[in-house]
């Protein structure tokens, strides 16, 4: 990491490690400690715990389930304990063991302004729903209603805060757009309106009902536990294909991750939501996987195919690719394969998604040297891109050399103008890092 990035992520945390350390200081003198102490220790053990067991849902978007256990607490604790109770266990939260381990302290100290922030704002915005006096059963809808919509106004904060985060300490690596974000968000909602039914419960009926609260958080930690290793498994699978293709065809290699990057570069000029995006990069990782079934010495061919060898390398892929129509999670994909098909064969009406992964894949065949030639540049594979534009789409060649452009990227073979922007590039890096 460079001296200026090593600079920058200090200010960061610095920055939002004071921000935290300013909301701990006013709550001392708004609020009162929390009490009874021996409560606030059990519940702000589990917040940690949920914490420390957060999951990985999207690239470097991780979630818990303690969204729970702050409701729980601010029920519990009232009006006047509530904030500082919930936000101190949010400050106690960033101690992860492998941050003490390794010796970090610059995550710890943008967690700790983060989760201090989106604490102290949440549990502020349920502090309206709290009854005044002595809890009574009729204040349960609107308790719940109320925790639930705080719920919402925490998970907000804090995941703009943490978008704004990650941007800002990964600024070289390219994070994949986060997907299903609306069903994250309701989860943790519903989560929090739980979380706040059950603070009524140990109020109403006393503290027997500790082990039911234990229980209800392990429930809510399994739930996106799961979601997260089927997503991990999906990946996994997916990256098996791209492994068992590599290893048959070399051309392949780093091929599908291109088209995937381009794919992206694309996705994001036409303005593709975060779904679609993540659909398609899955699109261009196994657009080749029905090669598996290829035969070596169509596979291999030192030149290029007829048109009856092309035609039977389809039929092979075909094969392969009705095999895996038939796993839920990929049948969105293979759709778009077989309309990429289409488009291919003459067909025009195709959704945009086989359009955007036809001029990836083509851009990335001109602009790489096979046996039987050279790339061409990147100019060349551009204009032919736009001589084709009635077969891609005039927008998608547009989105692709727009991103190209802002992305400050050049591929295929060297030119005078190529040369030109490499050496520009170098010069502009060289001088930021």
């Amino acid at each position: 990491m460079s001296n200026n990035a090593d600079r920058r992520n200090v200010i960061l945390a610095g920055a939002l490690a004071a921000a935290g350390v300013v909301v701990l200081v006013a709550l001392f003198a708004l609020q009162k400690e929390p009490q009874p102490l021996w409560l606030w220790f059990v519940l702000a053990t589990a917040f940690a715990v949920l914490e420390f067991a957060a999951v990985e849902v999207n690239d470097r978007l991780f979630i818990s389930s303690a969204m729970m256990v702050a409701f729980t607490a601010a029920v519990v604790f009232g009006r006047d304990q509530a904030i500082l109770a919930v936000t101190l266990m949010a400050a106690l939260a960033v101690l992860h063991p492998d941050d003490l381990r390794q010796r970090r302290w610059v995550q710890p100290a943008v967690n700790f302004g983060q989760l201090v922030i989106s604490a102290a704002i949440g549990v502020a915005a349920f502090i309206p729903f709290l009854p005044r006096g002595q809890l009574v059963a009729g204040d349960l809808p609107l308790l719940a209603v109320g925790a639930a919509a705080a719920a919402v106004v925490y998970d907000w904060v804090n995941f703009w805060l943490v978008r704004f985060i990650v941007r800002r300490l990964y600024p070289g690596r390219s994070i994949q757009p986060w997907s299903q974000m609306l069903a994250h968000h309701a989860a943790l909602a519903v989560l929090g309106g739980f979380g706040g039914l059950l603070g009524a419960a140990y109020l109403l009926v006393g503290p027997v009902v500790l082990p039911l609260l234990g229980i209800t958080y392990l429930i809510g930690h399994i739930g996106f536990q799961s979601y997260s290793r089927l997503r991990e498994a999906h990946e996994d699978t997916i990256r098996g294909f791209v492994k068992a293709v590599e290893a048959l065809d070399p051309y392949t290699r780093g091929h599908t991750e291109r088209v995937a990057h381009f794919v992206r570069l694309i996705g994001e000029g036409l303005g593709l939501n975060a779904e679609a995006l993540e659909r398609m990069r899955w699109v261009a990782l196994i657009h080749d996987v029905g090669k598996v079934a290829v035969p070596a010495e169509l596979l291999h061919r030192s030149g290029p195919l007829t048109d009856a060898e092309y035609q039977k390398m389809i039929r092979h892929m075909r094969v392969v690719e009705e095999v895996l129509a038939r796993v839920d999670f990929l049948r969105p994909m293979v759709a778009i394969l077989t309309s990429h098909h289409a488009l291919l064969h003459g067909q025009s009406d195709v959704v945009v998604e086989a359009r955007i992964l036809a001029a990836a894949d083509a851009f990335d065949a001109l602009t790489s040297a096979r046996s039987y030639r050279s790339a061409i540049t990147q100019a060349a594979a551009l204009g032919r891109l736009r001589d084709r534009s009635d077969l891609y789409g005039r927008e998608v060649v547009e989105a692709l050399i727009t991103g190209i452009a802002a992305a400050g990227e050049v591929y295929g073979s060297p030119d005078l103008e190529s040369s030109v922007e490499v050496a520009r590039l170098v010069r502009e890096r060289a001088i930021r890092a």
